[in-house]
């Protein structure tokens, strides 16, 4: 055999291979366009952030200062800011006190109502009211929450009411009865003091009024379960107050007393005579 019949073959043999090489490609590339068209679009991918746990790494940055001390500090990280917002969610102000039961400590209860949501549920001491704190303490009115290492107060709606009354003590002349301007020196209304005595029946259930008992004598009337608002606690008595004498008259009967409040009507200046505390003590009124 000739020598260049070998490396003809070998020349022919690459050329076959190249060929078929070519077709297999384009055969490729057709089915490859008919599975994605040109006018498809791809959807790019979606690089999730780093995870925020990631930046405590830079945490020695900012303690050690090394941008200087105008920027030293500490680094706190944004998912715990975010839980600790969502923690403490509930407010003072969405809480309300809707009743209570008071026993010994696993049998003292309150009835609170959270605002925004009309939710009502029952708390036992110790328990968590809506992961705002525990229940701390439970009075008939009132009951405090531990939160943020502070006590926080919600009220029943009396008491709510109750406590906006005492706060805007009534001046004369604006629908109030009295107005204090001393100690034992009061300003009276007269319209609102006679509005007041047109219903003695609705002023003496401002109070309740008890016999007080002195040497086997009534000297005069125990005061108590005062009502706010009421003619009695607008005019500065409170509860355990013993009213003795009304312009000098004696109080030593319920008809007394009654007649004694009638008889306010028309009158320029009133004078009270009590004991509070064990001691004497005098309420004077200007009536204008």
């Amino acid at each position: 055999m000739q020598k260049w019949v070998f490396p003809l073959n070998i020349a022919l043999t690459l050329l076959i291979l190249s060929v078929v090489a070519l077709i297999a490609s384009d055969l490729v590339s057709f089915r490859l366009g008919k599975l994605f068209p040109s006018g498809t679009k791809t959807q790019a991918l979606t690089i999730p952030p780093p995870a925020t746990d990631d930046l405590m790494s830079f945490a020695p940055i900012l303690t050690k200062g090394l941008f200087g001390k105008a920027t030293q500090g500490q680094l706190t990280p944004i998912t715990a800011a975010s839980s600790a917002k969502q923690g403490g969610g509930t407010s003072q102000s969405d809480l309300l006190l809707l009743g209570t039961a008071r026993g010994s400590f696993r049998e003292t209860f309150a009835l609170i109502q959270k605002i925004s949501t009309k939710e009502e549920r029952v708390f036992r001491l110790g328990d968590q009211v809506y992961g705002m704190g525990p229940l701390v303490a439970v009075q008939k009115e009132s009951a405090e929450i531990l939160a943020g290492g502070q006590k926080v107060k919600i009220l029943t709606p009396t008491a709510v009411a109750t406590e906006a009354a005492s706060s805007q003590p009534p001046a004369p002349g604006s629908g109030g009865l009295a107005a204090q301007v001393g100690t034992g020196n009061y300003v009276i209304d007269q319209r609102a003091l006679n509005a007041a005595l047109d219903n003695i029946g609705q002023a003496m259930t401002d109070a309740r009024l008890l016999p007080s008992v002195k040497d086997g004598k009534v000297e005069g009337f125990r005061v108590s379960e005062v009502r706010q608002g009421g003619i009695f606690g607008t005019v500065g008595m409170k509860n355990g107050d013993v009213l003795l004498r009304i312009n000098e008259f004696p109080i030593d009967s319920p008809e007394k007393a009654i007649q004694s409040l009638a008889s306010l009507k028309g009158q320029s200046r009133i004078k009270l005579d009590l004991v509070r505390d064990g001691q004497p003590t005098t309420f004077n009124y200007d009536i204008r």
